[in-house]
């Protein structure tokens, strides 16, 4: 193994669902400032011009491509316009998600179905139909799923995301036992609390930020480099003998 360029992904393919937000576009980023080619979806045209943008500024070639991971018949056609434009497909970051806070008595019938369509139903059509193209390809490949402590953890107001994280979490291990004859590792990464856009209206709350922040050992919330470091090191050759797991990335918040 050459250990000194471990995270060097020259010639590699790399896919990025939600790769629109603050965490999956630094994602993007971070496989493209070492030597991947990027492909990107999300919904959002404009923000999707930028995340590529932002990658072709690091020397990639960078894609856009929207889809709305909500409509399942899309998806497949989707894995076949990323690789074609990529010329293959190595690493999914299967990131795309959603969350809304909630007690558990207000969440409705239409918030479980919205939230479970793109935060389970979406990443098991994702992961399926790109493993189908790398097990076509046989030269192996790396899918890394996004979940999240709330897997693990009984946060109030988040009843229906937790659950999608938890079976989330399952389904990670289901696929690397099924695909680890192909050479496909499949593993997730689990942040804590992360200063991004989207949890920005949340911490900015100095009740909510001091209450959570006394939970966490390292007393900090994490920054985005450290998550996507995570998700390099799973996507290496370093990682080669890793499948089924899942990386907690939060500060020690899961010590005690």
């Amino acid at each position: 193994m050459n250990y000194r360029n471990m995270m060097d992904f020259s010639s590699k393919a790399v896919l990025v669902t939600g790769g629109t937000g603050s965490l999956g576009g630094e994602f993007a980023a971070a496989f493209a400032s070492c030597g991947a080619d990027v492909a990107i979806t999300g919904r959002d045209e404009g923000r999707g011009a930028a995340a590529a943008e932002r990658c072709a500024a690091l020397g990639a070639k960078a894609f856009f491509i929207k889809c709305d991971l909500r409509e399942t018949a899309a998806i497949p056609a989707m894995i076949e316009e990323a690789a074609a434009k990529l010329g293959g497909l190595d690493v999914l970051c299967n990131h795309a998600g959603f969350n809304d806070r909630k007690p558990v008595c207000d969440y409705t019938e239409g918030d479980w179905e919205r939230l479970m369509a793109i935060d389970l139903k979406a990443p098991f059509f994702v992961a399926s139909a790109a493993a189908k193209l790398m097990i076509g390809r046989g030269k192996g490949g790396r899918i890394i799923n996004t979940s999240s402590v709330s897997e693990a953890l009984g946060h109030k107001n988040l009843s229906i995301y937790a659950a999608a994280k938890g079976g989330l979490r399952q389904l990670t291990k289901v696929m690397a036992h099924e695909w680890a004859g192909y050479g496909i590792t499949v593993n997730a990464v689990a942040p804590g609390y992360v200063e991004s856009s989207q949890t920005k209206g949340y911490l900015g709350d100095q009740n909510v930020r001091s209450a959570l922040l006394s939970k966490i050992p390292m007393a900090r919330f994490g920054a985005l480099p450290e998550i996507a470091s995570a998700v390099l090191f799973l996507a290496s050759e370093g990682a080669s003998y890793i499948t089924g797991q899942t990386l907690f990335v939060e500060g020690g918040r899961m010590i005690d």
